[in-house]
């Protein structure tokens, strides 16, 4: 509701600025107009009565005011006066109950200097003429009120305040009317969201059909639904499965604790017990490791030691720690024509984490691979490194693709193998918050290959360079 009503007062008041400002316009206008007509016809007047004593010889002042009397009807309380050389009053009309406007020094200098002066006395408008002759030189001072113009701005006036109020009000009606319809849609919006919880996070906000703003809402609003509901669903299966494989190693350790102390044990049985125990002790050591390395690499940088790093020296590392976890395991490094500038063999990230989630692919790919040995191959490619690594082994079941980077998902082919299924995952995590992405194909002849692309570290200005130098 104060939606509807802010968008009613915005628009309200939108429009009645406008309608103001209109209606002053009109108004301003009307009084100029009013006020230029009236002192032409002032003018024009003053101009007739003077070319009339000047110019007919046998006019004179009684015939003049008798014109006067039988012309002017349009004008109301009108005088005239006409000055000679020696501010002598030569002609004078004036109506009935009028005061006529006499010259004074101000008016006088003022008509002297520009020739013709408008000016406005008791509520009338006025004019004094300058105008030079052969003889004489004379000042006509002409005014009057300009009763039908007043009275039809005040008509103006009436019209105007009437249109304005009634424009207001309809303004007001049809923004209520029109917020209605707008916030409507909305109303709807928030009542489908707000049925929308965790339990049923596969419902959506239905689209409109047509391409506007809420269209656009809607769809922001069932793609956070989307990214929400694959995150919960996510992370139910990562609860799932890591309390099923945290329980399995624990409940074999209570078991075998609980038949060992039911009666006594020769030396020999218990040693294999503290043997077996030490198995799934180190076996959920392992897991509960991996949890944490995938828990550290989830969100983002913060808080890691960042550094810019040459790829190059990172996989260096690779053949003597995979050999040395596993003697059977061989990884082959193959590294393409090195660019001029070292530059761009840099990326920026964690050291630790980059290199652990490489070493997890590789030895996932001498793991499966008939002779345990892996292919990395290192590329360059203006402004990204690409990273590859093949194996020989019998690849990944197409079904199994879309799920690869899953925490504990273990396809077919890696059920006879030992593992927890949190090495790719924890791959993707790391390349990802490295702004990279990793990619997997099986290879037509046999065997598959993941691609690793990192971006190239951004290129330290010449200030900064020049400072650490220094």
């Amino acid at each position: 509701m104060k939606i509807k009503l802010k968008i009613v007062f915005l628009f309200t008041g939108l429009v009645t600025t406008i309608l103001l400002v209109l209606c002053f316009g009109i108004y301003f206008i009307s009084i100029q107009n009013r006020q230029n007509d009236f002192r032409t016809r002032l003018k024009n007047r003053a101009i007739t009565t003077m070319s009339l004593l000047r110019k007919v010889p046998e006019i004179n002042n009684e015939l003049l005011q008798r014109i006067d009397e039988l012309t002017l009807v349009a004008l109301q309380q009108r005088s005239v006066l006409v000055y000679a050389n020696d501010n002598k009053v030569i002609y004078q009309y004036t109506d009935d109950n009028t005061v006529s406007v006499v010259l004074n020094s101000v008016i006088k200098e003022k008509v002297l200097r520009l020739g013709e002066y408008f000016f406005t006395v008791n509520g009338k408008d006025a004019i004094a003429l300058y105008i030079k002759g052969v003889k004489n030189n004379y000042i006509i001072v002409s005014a009057a009120y300009d009763k039908d113009g007043f009275e039809k701005n005040r008509q103006l006036t009436f019209i105007l305040i009437f249109s304005f109020l009634f424009g207001v009000l309809i303004t007001f009606i049809s923004g209520l009317f029109f917020s209605d319809r707008l916030v409507k849609p909305i109303k709807k919006i928030t009542l489908d969201v707000k049925e929308i919880s965790s339990s049923n996070l596969s419902k959506r906000v239905p689209v409109t059909e047509h391409k506007d703003e809420l269209n656009e809402l809607s769809k922001t609003f069932n793609e956070l639904l989307s990214r929400l509901q694959e995150s919960f669903e996510i992370q139910k299966r990562f609860i799932a499965n890591a309390s099923h494989e945290l329980s399995t190693p624990l409940t074999a350790i209570v078991s075998q604790l609980e038949i060992t102390l039911q009666k006594e044990r020769t030396d020999t049985e218990y040693k294999e017990l503290i043997r077996s125990v030490y198995d799934d002790v180190i076996h959920l050591t392992q897991l509960t490791k991996g949890l944490l390395e995938i828990a550290k690499a989830s969100g983002s940088f913060a808080g890691m030691e960042l550094k810019r790093l040459r790829v190059d020296e990172l996989l260096l590392k690779l053949p003597y720690t995979i050999k040395k976890e596993d003697s059977r395991y061989k990884v082959n490094l193959h590294f393409d024509a090195f660019p001029e500038d070292d530059e761009n063999v840099l990326v920026e990230g964690n050291e630790n984490l980059l290199f652990s989630a490489i070493k997890n692919i590789v030895q996932n790919a001498c793991k499966y691979s008939p002779d345990h040995e892996a292919f990395v191959s290192l590329h360059f490619a203006g402004t990204s490194i690409r990273i590859t690594i093949t194996d020989k082994g019998t690849g990944i079941q197409e079904k199994d693709i879309p799920f690869l980077f899953q925490p504990f998902y273990r396809g077919k082919n890696s059920i006879t193998s030992s593992g927890f299924g949190l090495g790719l995952s924890l791959a993707n995590e790391i390349i990802t918050i490295h702004k990279g992405n990793i990619s997997f194909e099986n290879l037509p002849q046999k065997g598959s290959m993941f691609n690793i692309v990192l971006p190239l570290a951004k290129k330290p200005n010449k200030s900064n360079r020049f400072l650490t130098h220094s």
